[in-house]
């Protein structure tokens, strides 16, 4: 086993892995009375003192799971600056996160519906055309009510996966082990790329490590509900891996595959392409590998083979598997879930409230519809903006284009782009559940340097830290049942991002939007003119 490279403090570091260890054993127990059993309670199970609620379920087990998570997150913080290695940070989210790996799920029912579904078309019902409650076994009384009469939003690869599953268990808890193990995979995937990205881009793979893969989220969604965006973003964080290696097409194949499970993954190929076309205009000056501004013709063309690259592999997955290409437009079944934790759902529900009062109770229902709809649109103008920015260069006035800083540069705006962008999806989609968050805080991890680290780092991980207890142990969401208090937090969140928006775009450089060699976004007081040709002079 690793120990802390450091002799200070050894006594803090060991007691706070251990905490961390005897939490998540704790939880990974209390899990059997108080997670997302088999048969639903038929009420919320609320933490409390009791041993056995009659309508299913251990409140005291509830309790334990939750001071289990307090303990876990306390000595996630406490080793948020022990100077220790990437190894030591690997020992140490096996021992808390391992587990989990005999628990119940964990803070959601999706679990259920994996396997429900996965046995949905190995009974040849092809989940993009039928539903759950079409199911022929006794798996079907385990799945929530949501997904009971829902077609599946899923890719084609892993309905094979689950399917694969589905055939070789004959019982329902060793589908369930088998897809935890999946997601158990993705977290592997992420422990090893975490670190090598960011050490890659310059920063440092420990405080990567300790904030995109050691946080308890990870645990608590990826481990414990199993969910299968562990494998989503770890086939993201591979792909960025392989890019950073001048590996492009491989790097293509696997976020297709990664798209192929959630296609939520396809956000990052625009990304590639640009750490792609970095290495296009670098190998045609004959430069060092990012530090050339690019031009729109190694756009194009590394646009294009970012296309090909993942098109194929998309292609083959629809035709071979034969479930087409539904799963290209995922169908709005999160969207049926109404919570004020979405920006959008929020407002629609405000305008709900006054609505009410005026005595026209149908304002919610529109409200939330069109709410959503303009994010919608906010959202697309959004992606494409953080793109531009990201092919652009920084602001960095004096800076000479081949300083070693700038070519870091370079290569770390476009990985920071992906987490802006998926920060931009998960803020304007319909609804926003816990794991979603995972989406963009490995990404942000690897590419913060030290300028952002200062920034965001403690921010992220106050959120993630909240949002570990934003969902009961047996997967209710406390944003149902805090709507009264929710919606104003989320107005007022909504104004502060409406002023900083309208801050940035007072310093974006909008004349020169298609110039390559120009930033976006100016910093306060910077001339316009910050290109190469205006630097050399």
């Amino acid at each position: 086993m690793a120990e802390p490279r450091s002799a200070g403090a050894p006594t803090r570091v060991s007691q706070a892995r251990w905490a961390g260890c005897l939490a998540g054993v704790v939880l990974a127990a209390a899990s059997w009375g108080a997670a997302a059993l088999p048969h639903p309670n038929r009420h919320v199970l609320w933490p409390g003192v009791a041993a056995w609620s009659p309508s299913g379920g251990s409140p005291a087990l509830a309790t334990v799971s939750v001071l289990a998570m307090a303990l876990l997150v306390l000595a996630w913080w406490r080793l948020r600056d022990a100077d220790v290695s990437v190894r030591w940070w690997w020992v140490t989210v096996a021992l808390w996160f391992a587990p989990l790996v005999a628990a119940m799920p964990l803070y959601s029912r999706d679990l259920y519906s994996y396997a429900a579904q996965g046995l949905l078309w190995d009974q040849g019902l092809s989940p993009y055309e039928h539903v759950v409650r079409e199911l022929d076994s006794p798996w079907r009384a385990s799945t929530a009510p949501t997904w009971l009469d829902s077609t599946t939003p899923y890719g084609p690869v892993w309905l094979l996966l689950a399917r694969a599953v589905a055939s070789v268990s004959g019982e329902l808890w060793v589908a369930l082990l088998l897809l935890r193990l999946l997601a158990v995979m993705g977290i592997v995937v992420m422990a090893w790329a975490v670190p090598d990205v960011a050490g890659r881009l310059g920063w440092s793979p420990v405080r990567a490590t300790w904030l995109g893969v050691a946080v308890p989220l990870v645990g608590a969604h990826f481990v414990g509900g199993a969910h299968n965006d562990a494998l989503m973003v770890g086939a993201v964080l591979a792909g960025l891996a392989l890019a950073l290696r001048r590996r492009f097409v491989l790097a293509c194949v696997v976020i297709a595959l990664g798209a192929m499970v959630k296609v939520t993954a396809v956000i990052a190929l625009p990304f590639l392409a640009i750490l792609w076309a970095r290495h296009l205009g670098a190998a045609r000056r004959a430069g060092t590998d990012g530090t050339a501004y690019v031009r729109w013709g190694d756009v194009v063309r590394a646009g294009a083979l970012t296309l090909l690259g993942a098109g194929v592999p998309m292609a083959l997955g629809g035709v071979v598997t034969g479930l087409g290409f539904s799963w290209l437009n995922p169908t709005g079944t999160p969207g049926k879930n109404e919570q004020w934790t979405s920006l959008p759902t929020a407002v629609g529900i405000a305008v709900g409230a006054v609505g009410h009062v005026l005595g026209h109770d149908d304002w919610r229902e529109i409200g939330i519809a069109t709410a959503r709809a303009v994010a919608l649109v906010v959202l697309a103008l959004l992606l494409v903006l953080v793109w531009v920015a990201a092919v652009k260069p920084a602001d960095s006035p004096g800076a000479d284009a081949d300083d070693p800083s700038v070519a870091s540069e370079a290569r770390l705006r476009p990985v920071r782009g992906i987490a802006w962008a998926m920060l931009a999806v998960v803020s304007l989609a319909p609804v926003f559940l816990g794991w979603y968050f995972l989406w963009m805080l490995p990404l942000f991890a690897v590419s913060l340097g030290d300028l952002w680290q200062a920034r965001l780092e403690r921010p992220l991980a106050v959120v993630a830290t909240v949002v570990c207890f934003a969902t009961l142990p047996e997967g209710y969401s406390l944003g149902l049942t805090t709507t009264v208090v929710g919606v104003p937090i989320a107005l007022v969140v909504l104004v502060l991002l409406l002023r900083r928006g309208l801050r940035t775009a007072r310093r974006t450089d909008w004349r020169h939007l298609l110039d390559l060699d120009r930033p976006l976004v100016l910093r306060p007081g910077s001339a316009a003119t910050t290109g190469p040709a205006s630097r050399s002079r």
